[in-house]
């Protein structure tokens, strides 16, 4: 597996242990690693493998083999905030049988509260996203919903680190995590919108799927042409063009087919917001003469 860290994590990192903070720094540290351990058990027992794991000032961003499907998404979503409020819930166990030792674990419980918690927002990357996700039916629209969210919490917490400066409050977590958030929102959101889009919808053959034709034009933006894929069809996209008369209506005459794997090697190629003539064109100048 691989493993990496982000440098805004390095960022928090130096801004506590310079303002005297270092052991609140080795706990967030020691509750972020349990959070994703919680998140790496969960995705193992529903069968997949985690292959990237980048740590991030309020959490990681984990990557396995396969898309996870709807259900596993929202389970191991909920796997890391789940153990880190059973962590505090602990702390304060442990508090009640030896309160001697409630100096040394203070921060632990502040830790795991405050990662747990703020990881349950429906706010891209965090992990109440994956939740939200898990359960969307149209995927590619909660995806920018989600990011939207995040811009804007990041925006609202950035504010409040900016307005506790000028009351002599130094709140460098506030900063860092508003960076952290933005950045997930405007960078990280993108890679999420194409891996949205581009991986293989598992079908509940189960429940019977249905085969599906649709007549596109060959002008319409490629992201559209998604919002017909689901789990309970496979679809066959008719990319038709109207002909031009002066008479009667004419029906629309097609052009060629796409199928759903296709559709998904076109957006692989660039801006999901090309035309489906434009995604053409360049795929077949690709190809060798």
């Amino acid at each position: 597996m691989k493993f990496r860290v982000h440098p805004l994590f390095f960022a928090l990192a130096l801004l506590l242990v310079l303002f005297g903070q270092a052991q609140a720094f080795v706990w967030a540290f020691a509750a972020v690693c349990l959070h994703e351990a919680g998140h790496a058990m969960a995705a193992k027992a529903r069968g997949y493998a985690v292959t990237g794991l980048v740590l991030l000032p309020f959490g990681a961003m984990m990557s396995a083999e396969d898309e996870l499907d709807g259900t596993s998404g929202v389970i191991v979503g909920l796997a890391g905030p789940a153990v880190n409020l059973f962590l505090a819930l602990a702390t304060v166990g442990l508090w009640w049988l030896f309160p001697a030792v409630y100096p040394y674990t203070e921060y632990f419980l502040y830790a795991n509260l405050s990662i747990g918690l703020f990881n349950l927002l429906p706010v891209y990357p965090l992990d109440g996203s994956r939740v939200v996700l898990g359960l969307a039916k149209n995927r590619l629209k909660a995806v920018r919903g989600l990011q939207i969210a995040g811009v804007t919490v990041s925006v609202a917490m950035f504010a409040v680190f900016v307005t506790a400066i000028f009351f002599g409050v130094y709140a460098f977590t506030f900063g860092v995590t508003a960076l952290f958030l933005f950045y997930g929102a405007t960078c990280a959101g993108k890679e999420e919108t194409y891996r949205s889009v581009l991986a293989a919808h598992a079908k509940n053959y189960g429940a019977g799927v249905t085969e599906k034709r649709v007549l596109v034009s060959q002008d319409a933006p490629l992201a559209r042409l998604f919002h017909h894929i689901d789990r309970h069809s496979v679809t066959v996209f008719d990319v038709v063009e109207k002909e031009e008369t002066s008479l009667l209506p004419a029906a629309p005459r097609k052009l060629y087919s796409l199928s759903e794997e296709e559709l998904r090697s076109l957006a692989a190629g660039g801006k999901l917001s090309r035309s489906v003539r434009e995604c053409r064109k360049k795929a077949d100048a690709a190809l060798p003469r």
